[in-house]
């Protein structure tokens, strides 16, 4: 069962994040469980089956059942950097015959409005950032955003965004903005392919 909360949201096509985060009045937030990842690097096989068990919850997938496809076809390789690439969770998606769209954005509004359009949809976003936000060479890591706000009571508009993060099985936020934020990591989380790369499972119809 999909379930989502969102207040005061219209999606437009936003040319500025000023414009973004007016129109961005209260919060767009999915409920999708946070999964905690069972391996120190099977951050993207755990993302992998938040996102598709939440598009695909008649067919649920499980972490141990994707590593063991993921390392057989070599997808994964739990001790050699980049263990999953952006290219091979992409391959992940595809065999788990789920619909998928990915890409790479480089524009900081177009990202965010990638962001709430794909939320608002019931579509919860993987995107590749650095394992810890705050230290720029820790390393890429896979989270699942699930949510985006801002505070009604600050006049400088900031950007919150939500996410669910395997590392600590827990959903997080962070600012979208700032050296330590999410769009900073984002686009300098230093996987091959991996700038501003993202992923989008699409429900089942």
């Amino acid at each position: 069962m999909k379930t989502f909360l969102f207040t005061g949201l219209t999606i437009l096509s936003w040319l500025s994040i000023g414009t973004f985060a007016q129109h961005l009045q209260y919060s767009l937030q999915l409920q999708v469980p946070a999964l905690t990842q069972s391996r120190v690097t099977s951050c993207g096989e755990a993302v992998i089956v938040m996102a598709y068990n939440h598009a695909y919850s008649q067919t649920p997938l499980t972490e141990p059942d994707v590593i063991q496809y993921a390392v057989l076809h070599s997808y994964y390789t739990p001790d050699h950097a980049p263990f999953t690439s952006p290219a091979n969770m992409a391959d992940l998606a595809k065999h788990y015959q789920a619909a998928y769209t990915s890409g790479n954005v480089a524009n900081p509004a177009r990202a965010l409005n990638l962001l709430a359009r794909n939320i608002q949809q019931g579509q919860p976003v993987m995107i590749d950032v650095t394992t810890w936000l705050d230290q720029p060479y820790s390393g890429a890591h896979f989270i699942l955003v699930t949510g985006l706000s801002i505070d009604p009571d600050n006049d400088k508009l900031v950007v919150t965004i939500h996410y669910n993060n395997p590392l600590t099985g827990r959903n997080e936020s962070a600012p979208w903005d700032g050296k330590t934020g999410i769009w900073n990591a984002w686009q300098n989380n230093g996987d091959p392919g991996g700038a501003g790369w993202w992923l989008v499972i699409t429900p089942q119809k």
